[in-house]
């Protein structure tokens, strides 16, 4: 088995256990319906999917061991686009239907045209996979539960001074997130002493090849790219016969991905959910993999732990929407599926930490 690094064994010397879930004496509601709007789901292979596959597994699980104060876990998932117009159209017959005690969202887009809406209906909205700096600013009933942009770059800097690298390239796709991740990652560099040169492309472009050609020269290339083209700019600079290092965000922390032979020894930025050192993620994701017939990767983690988290902090207490918002408020430290996570009393943004690690013959390994 692979040995952990340093801050990974203090890590995993705790002990990873969820707070209950079990049933126990308190204030009971006869269901616990929670909203789910996710965007457009029933590709299997959308992050989308594996985030819905992840919180029915957890829901699952609840319940099978007796619920939240001995009641049952129901979620409901609404189909929608991630447009405001069809968000607001879900939202809204949520709410005269279901009136579900709190939701969860599913990326920037949905989460930001869902955000309004949740605040204006004083319900707690839950964002996963949602990266917009603005998504919880000023709001009083909108709560993350993603890694903003910085935490990407810590580990990604750590890998480039092991490596030596004096001179970076940056390539970025022109969006939210990829400006971001290049100014994060550029001003970073630069502060160690080295230098940049940065090189955008636009979301719809396919061939970047004059883009790489003239990043060929810096000792690494940072690909700030999601989804698909995450893949695409790892392969042309693979075909033109780079020869330095590419590092890459947690996009490429996918096991769709880092099976494949383009992407071996490329470096990622990983959450802990890969080490087959840390059990709990471990045990859960073979769950998974037994439920759904996939594996486990950090959009059904996230899914996954979300509910798992929100449900264990109701045992014992008032089921209903003040008093989740108060419970989020209130802060917590929990240990789940990403490990040790702490959000402090009045804040909004829970975070998990990520790691350096390096695609090796099919695996990711944890430096």
């Amino acid at each position: 088995m692979q040995k952990a690094p340093g801050l990974l064994r203090t890590l995993l010397c705790v002990a990873a256990v969820s707070i209950p879930l079990c049933a126990s004496p308190g204030v009971n509601a006869d269901t616990i319906r929670v909203g789910a709007i996710l965007g457009s789901i029933g590709n299997n292979a959308a992050p989308a999917q594996y985030v819905h596959d992840g919180i029915m597994l957890a829901a699952e699980e609840i319940n099978k061991r007796g619920g939240v104060n001995g009641s049952r876990v129901e979620v409901t998932f609404a189909e929608s686009g991630s447009d405001p117009q069809s968000v607001s159209a879900a939202f809204n017959k949520m709410e005269v239907g279901l009136h579900p005690l709190f939701y969860l969202s599913y990326s920037t887009n949905v989460g930001m045209a869902l955000a309004p809406l949740a605040e204006k209906g004083q319900v707690v909205l839950v964002g996963l996979v949602t990266a917009a700096v603005d998504f919880t600013r000023g709001k009083d009933w909108i709560f993350r539960y993603w890694p903003l942009g910085p935490a990407y770059i810590t580990p990604l800097l750590q890998i480039l001074q092991d490596l030596k690298v004096k001179k970076l390239g940056v390539i970025y796709q022109k969006d939210d997130f990829g400006k971001e991740q290049q100014a994060l990652m550029t001003k970073a560099f630069l502060t160690t002493g080295g230098s940049a040169l940065i090189q955008p492309f636009e979301l719809q472009d396919t061939d970047v090849r004059p883009q790489i050609a003239a990043l060929k020269s810096q000792d690494a290339i940072y690909v700030a790219a999601s989804g698909a083209q995450l893949l695409n700019v790892t392969r042309q600079i693979r075909d033109a016969g780079y020869k330095g290092s590419v590092l890459q965000p947690t996009g490429g922390a996918d096991p769709a991905l880092f099976g494949l032979p383009e992407m071996s020894g490329v470096y990622v930025a990983a959450p802990i959910i890969h080490n087959p050192s840390y059990l709990y993620a471990r045990e859960a994701g073979e769950r998974f993999m037994a439920r759904f017939k996939r594996p486990f990767n950090q959009w059904a983690a996230n899914g996954y732990d979300a509910i798992k988290l929100i449900c264990g902090l109701l045992e014992d207490r008032a089921i209903t929407r003040q008093g989740v918002r108060d419970v989020m408020m209130a802060g917590f430290e929990y240990s789940g599926v990403f490990g040790h996570v702490r959000l402090r009393s009045g804040e909004h943004d829970l975070t998990f930490p990520m790691y350096p690690t390096q695609i090796l013959n099919g695996v990711l390994t944890y430096r």
